[in-house]
C-alpha cells in the first residue's frame, strides 16, 4: 500500500490528545478518543493490506503474523523491559505483585480481560497501573487473530458475493452491542473487545471498497472537514462522565473515516494536506513508540508525586516520552521492520522470536506475581505497613454486594452470638462496610447483634425511579428492599448508615433522599445514626503514600493533610448530615473525622503509627477500631433517645 502522509498525521491527531489527557484531563477532555482514532486507522491498513494480498493470490498468513510480530514486539519489549526495571526499584511489593500480573496478561494480550476486573479506566488510582495503557494493544490483537482468516474465508468465490453483508452484520452488531454496553455495563463496554469491533472494522470496510467512492473535489474537501470537525468536537466536549464508547464513539470513528475516505485515491484535500505536513506526519511516524512509553512515565510520576504534573512538570514529562519515542523508533521499531520478500524459514523464525520475547514478559510478571511482589526488597516496616493495608473487615468479601465483590453464602450477622440478642443494623455502600469492625466491637460489649446490609458504590437513601445503568438499576433495587426489609424486621432496634454522599453528582438532592429514607426508618421505630465519612486524603496521600514512601525511605508526613482541608472537603456532607440529625426526632450524629485529625492535620495512621486506612479515603480494620469509643458514645445516645 502506497505511503499517505494524511495518515501519519491522522495518527497524530490520535496520540496527541491521549497524551496530553493522561497529562492532565483538563488540558483535552475528551482525550481518550484518540485510541478509537487509532483503531480505524489500524482497521483500514491492516485491511488494505490483506485484502491486497488475497487480490493477488499471494496472502500467507505467516506473513502476517511475522509482519505484526515485527510491527508490535520489538517497541514493546523495550518499553516493558524498561518499565519493569522501574517497578522493580520503586514499586512495594503489594503494588509489584499487581504490576506482575499486569504484565502477565499485556505480554499474551489479554490485558483488557485484566483491566476489566480490576480498574475501570476512569477511576481514581490509575497512576498506580503502568500498564493500563496496553488494553487497546490488547483489543487490536485480539482483532487480528480472527480477521485475516474471516477476509480469507470470504474471499473464497461462493462467499465473495456476501462478504459485504456479512462486515456490515458484524460491524452493526458490535456497534449494537457496544451502545447497550455503555449504559448498563460501561467497563465492559470501555474493553471488552465486542464492544470495539466495529471501530477497526469501520475502517475495513472502507478498505474493502463496501462505501461508495467520493466524487468531484467538493465532496472530498468537504467529508475531510467535516470528519476533522466531528473529532474535534469529541476531543473537547467529551468528559470522563460521557457515556462511552458506544453510540458517542461515532463521533471519533465516524471523523477519522471520513478523513481516510477523503485521502483515498491520492486525493489531497485541506485537512490531508494539514495532517501530512512534516512535523505532524513526524510525530505520527512515532505514535506507537510515543503511545507506549508516556502512560509509563506520566505513572510513575503522579505514583511517587501524588499529583497530575504542573506545566513545567508537564513539559518535560512529556518531552522526555518524545524523546525515547524517537531513539526506540529509529534504533528498535524501524530496523525490525520487514520491508522486502521474505521466505517462510526467516518468517517463521521471527514468529517464534517474538512468542518467546513475549513468553519471558508473561512469564516473568507470573513469577512476580505469584511471589507476592518479592517482598525481600522491602524492609520490616514497610512490611508491616502493607499488612495493615491489607487489614480489612472480615465481612467484605461475604457481605459487600457489588461489582467484582459477589455476595458470599455466609450471614451477614455479626456482634452478639446469641440469636436472641437485639439488632443494630449498619446499612449503607462501602463506607458503612469499613465501619463494621468499629460496630462489631461496640455491638458485642453492648449485647446486640450486627446486621450488615451493604453494597458497594450504592449510598444509602430513599431508592429513586429506575434508570440509568444496570447497576444503577440494582442499586436502587437494593436501597428499597433494604430499606423495607429493616423497617420491617422487630428485631432490628437502631440502624446505622454511613456512604460517600459526596459521590452523587447533587448532594442537596442526595441529602433530600437521604432524609426521606431516616423517616421511614423513623415511622417503624427504628432509632437511627448517621455516621460521616472519615478524612479524605484525596489523590496521591493515604495510607499508600504512607506505604510507597516508607517503601523508599522517604520523608512520610507529606501525606498528611491539613486540618483546614479536611473540613472543606468535609463540610458539605457533615452539615447535611447535621441538618438532618437536628430537624428528625430520634437520630443520631456521628462524625469520625476528628478521629484522624488534631488542630493543624490529619494522618492516616493510627496512634501506635500502623496505618488506619486502605487507601485515600476507605479505612482498614485497625483505623475502624480506632474509633470504637466514639461510635459506642454515639450508638449509646441513639438508643437512649428512643429507649433502646
Amino acid at each position: 500500500m502506497k505511503y499517505r502522509a494524511d495518515i501519519s498525521g491522522l495518527r497524530a491527531l490520535a496520540v496527541v490528545p491521549v497524551v496530553l489527557y493522561h497529562a492532565h484531563a483538563a488540558l483535552m477532555p475528551g482525550g481518550f478518543v484518540g485510541v478509537d482514532v487509532f483503531f480505524v486507522i489500524s482497521g483500514y491498513l491492516i485491511t488494505a493490506i490483506i485484502a491486497g494480498d488475497l487480490a493477488q493470490g499471494r496472502f500467507s498468513l505467516l506473513t502476517f503474523y511475522d509482519r505484526r510480530i515485527r510491527r508490535i514486539v520489538p517497541a514493546y519489549a523495550l518499553v516493558m523491559g524498561v518499565t519493569l526495571l522501574a517497578a522493580l526499584v520503586s514499586l512495594p511489593p503489594l503494588m509489584l505483585a499487581f504490576f506482575g500480573k499486569s504484565l502477565e496478561f499485556a505480554s499474551v494480550f489479554l490485558a483488557n480481560k485484566h483491566f476489566l476486573a480490576t480498574a475501570g479506566y476512569f477511576q481514581p488510582g490509575v497512576e498506580e497501573l503502568p500498564l493500563l495503557h496496553t488494553w487497546s494493544l490488547a483489543v487490536e490483537e485480539q482483532f487480528y487473530l480472527f480477521w485475516p482468516l474471516a477476509l480469507f474465508a470470504l474471499s473464497h468465490p461462493r462467499l465473495r458475493r456476501i462478504r459485504g453483508v456479512v462486515v456490515w452484520a458484524v460491524l452493526l452488531a458490535s456497534l449494537y452491542v457496544a451502545s447497550q454496553n455503555a449504559v448498563l455495563r460501561p467497563n465492559n463496554g470501555f474493553y471488552n473487545f465486542t464492544s470495539r469491533a466495529w471501530e477497526l472494522l469501520a475502517g475495513g470496510v472502507l478498505a474493502l471498497g463496501l462505501l461508495p467512492r467520493l466524487r468531484g473535489r467538493l465532496l472530498p474537501e468537504l467529508a475531510a472537514l467535516i470528519g476533522a470537525g466531528l473529532i474535534g468536537w469529541a476531543l473537547f466536549t467529551f468528559s470522563r462522565t460521557t457515556v462511552f464508547p458506544g453510540l458517542n464513539a461515532l463521533f471519533p470513528v465516524g471523523g477519522a473515516l471520513l478523513i481516510l475516505w477523503a485521502g483515498e485515491e491520492g486525493r489531497q484535500t485541506l485537512v490531508g494536506r494539514v495532517l501530512g505536513l512534516a512535523p505532524i506526519a513526524g510525530i505520527g511516524l512515532i505514535s506507537y513508540s510515543l503511545y507506549l512509553w508516556h502512560w509509563p512515565i506520566l505513572a510513575f510520576y503522579k505514583f511517587h508525586v501524588g499529583h497530575d504534573p504542573d506545566l513545567v512538570a508537564g513539559v518535560v514529562l512529556v518531552g522526555l516520552a518524545v524523546g525515547a519515542s524517537i531513539l526506540s523508533w529509529r534504533y528498535v521499531e524501524a530496523p525490525f521492520r520487514r520491508h522486502a520478500t521474505a521466505n517462510r524459514r526467516s518468517e517463521i523464525r521471527s514468529i517464534r522470536n517474538g512468542l518467546i520475547v513475549l513468553a519471558v514478559l508473561a512469564g516473568t510478571g507470573l513469577v512476580i506475581h505469584e511471589t507476592n511482589g518479592l517482598p525481600f526488597r522491602a524492609s520490616a516496616a514497610t512490611r508491616a505497613a502493607q499488612a495493615s493495608l491489607t487489614d480489612v473487615w472480615a465481612g467484605t468479601k461475604a457481605c459487600l454486594q457489588g461489582p467484582g465483590l459477589p455476595r458470599g453464602d455466609e450471614p451477614c450477622r455479626f456482634g452478639d452470638p446469641d440469636p436472641k440478642a437485639p439488632l443494630i443494623a449498619l446499612f449503607g455502600d462501602s463506607f458503612a462496610n469499613h465501619h463494621a469492625p468499629a460496630f462489631d466491637a461496640v455491638a458485642r460489649q453492648l449485647g446486640y447483634g450486627l446486621l450488615q446490609v451493604t453494597k458497594a458504590g450504592c449510598q444509602p437513601m430513599a431508592p429513586r425511579p429506575l434508570g440509568g445503568s444496570q447497576e444503577a438499576q440494582n442499586c436502587e433495587i437494593f436501597r428499597g428492599r433494604s430499606l423495607e426489609a429493616l423497617a420491617a424486621n422487630p428485631e432490628v432496634r437502631l440502624v446505622a448508615i454511613g456512604g460517600l454522599w459526596s459521590a452523587q453528582p447533587d448532594l442537596p438532592a442526595a441529602m433530600v433522599d437521604l432524609r426521606k429514607a431516616v423517616e421511614q426508618l423513623r415511622r417503624a421505630g427504628k432509632a437511627v445514626l448517621l455516621v460521616g465519612p472519615p478524612p479524605d486524603f484525596g489523590l496521591g496521600f493515604g495510607a499508600r503514600c504512607v506505604l510507597r514512601r516508607r517503601f523508599l525511605g522517604l520523608d512520610e508526613s507529606v501525606c498528611n493533610i491539613s486540618a483546614e482541608t479536611a473540613r472543606e472537603r468535609a463540610a458539605g456532607v457533615e452539615q447535611g448530615l447535621a441538618a438532618i440529625a437536628a430537624s428528625v426526632p430520634g437520630v443520631g450524629l456521628y462524625l469520625p473525622r476528628e478521629g484522624f485529625c488534631d488542630a493543624t492535620s490529619c494522618r492516616p495512621t493510627v496512634s501506635d503509627g500502623r496505618l488506619g486506612y486502605v487507601d485515600n479515603g476507605h479505612l482498614n480494620a485497625p483505623g475502624s477500631l480506632s474509633l470504637v469509643p466514639g461510635v459506642k458514645a454515639a450508638v449509646e445516645k441513639a438508643l437512649a433517645g428512643v429507649g433502646g
